[in-house]
């Protein structure tokens, strides 16, 4: 495993029941993870919003994110697919910032991914998400939901526009963001962050 060479590129570990690497996920209903590319490497527009107005690659070729247009999207290293009939889907982003858990080639982690969640889904090439080559997407995300990228695992909820709704800390459990992704489907905001700490309140209750 190898370490990255400076502390651009290096975070101390937050969460040491952190798993081995972090992956972007986007879906059309949505679970999803983390990846970045240096930002010269692809065409970015006036600081977007909305990630479907950007391109990351895959299999080293630019592909264009608004293929994912009109679906809900969860950026995480998680996959979950119990709602891709429904309009869910998964994209993912490897990353080597956090403990260098993703040293291999795009290929590499790709395979990786397919190995570890079953199925085969979306996975780009390696990417960013911290620095100054932050990836146009992670720089479209953070955007809307502040902060910088504490570890893997860090999770984006995405509407139909490509606009990220909600953030998730990296220990968050992807099955507790179903009633986010259900409200997102449904053309609903997600749940208040208040509902994380106050489940029984009465603006918690998911009403579908």
């Amino acid at each position: 495993m190898r370490a990255t060479a400076s502390s651009e590129h290096q975070d101390a570990m937050p969460y040491a029941s952190s798993g081995r690497r972090q992956v972007l996920v986007a879906g059309a209903a949505v679970f999803a993870g983390g990846l970045i590319l240096p930002s010269q490497q692809l065409a970015r527009a006036a600081e977007p919003d909305s990630i479907f107005d950007l391109s990351a690659l895959m299999f080293d070729e630019e592909v264009q994110l608004s293929k994912y247009r009109g679906q809900v999207l969860l950026v995480m290293n998680v996959a979950y697919d119990k709602y891709k009939s429904e309009g869910f889907n998964i994209i993912a982003f490897p990353c080597n910032q956090f403990g260098g858990q993703a040293p291999g080639t795009s290929q590499y982690e790709r395979e990786w991914a397919w190995r570890k969640f079953g199925f085969e889904f979306d996975v780009f090439d390696k990417i960013e998400v911290n620095g100054p080559g932050t990836h146009p997407v992670y720089q479209a995300l953070k955007r809307k939901q502040p902060g910088r990228i504490p570890w893997n695992y860090t999770k984006f909820l995405v509407d139909k526009d490509g606009v990220a709704r909600k953030r998730y800390s990296p220990v968050f459990d992807p099955a507790d963001a179903e009633d986010d992704i259900r409200l997102l489907l449904a053309g609903r905001s997600p749940l208040p962050e208040e509902c994380a700490s106050h489940p029984g309140r009465k603006v918690c209750k998911v009403d579908l």
